[in-house]
């Protein structure tokens, strides 16, 4: 499951909402929603699930409050100039993840809707969807989760 999380910042999927420009991204985001869709059971158990951060808190025992609680703390900065700077949030080293895909001084352009986001692991691009003070990036990609190879969504949702 954890290794799905790089998969949140490769590519995004078109939406609707306010317009989006440079100055509308820049600043600094904490990530405030996780979601997969088709829905994925993880747990084999015929339930499927597409709010992440709703499935990593009901795993038992709170195995995955602290996966919660680093998601939700991690903040991106898109700065002016074309920085990014990215810091991981609490419990990142407790819950064994590493949610900042993207190196500190990275670098982000846009272009229309298009976010692209360069660092020394190569280049992303991102459809970028934002509503107000919230800001959605979505990646699809084909992936097996125990059902086959089937193409998926995956959505971060970032808010100011």
């Amino acid at each position: 499951m954890l290794l799905m999380l790089p998969l949140w910042l490769s590519n995004c999927s078109k939406g609707g909402g306010d317009s989006v420009t440079p100055n509308s991204i820049e600043g600094t985001w904490t990530i405030s929603g996780f979601a997969i869709n088709p829905g994925v059971d993880f747990l084999q158990n015929g339930q499927k699930t597409t709010d992440l951060l709703a499935f990593f808190k009901s795993l038992p025992n709170g195995a995955g409050t602290d996966v919660v609680t680093c998601l939700t703390t991690t903040t991106i900065s898109f700065n002016s100039g074309g920085k990014v700077t990215s810091k991981a949030g609490q419990k990142c080293d407790a819950a064994s993840v590493d949610p900042s895909t993207i190196e500190d001084n990275s670098t982000w352009k846009l272009d229309g809707t298009k976010l692209t986001i360069t660092d020394n692991t190569g280049t992303q691009t991102f459809d970028v969807n934002r509503n107000g003070n919230t800001m959605g990036l979505s990646t699809t990609g084909t992936e097996d989760y125990g059902e086959g190879n089937k193409t998926y969504t995956t959505t971060i949702q970032l808010t100011r």
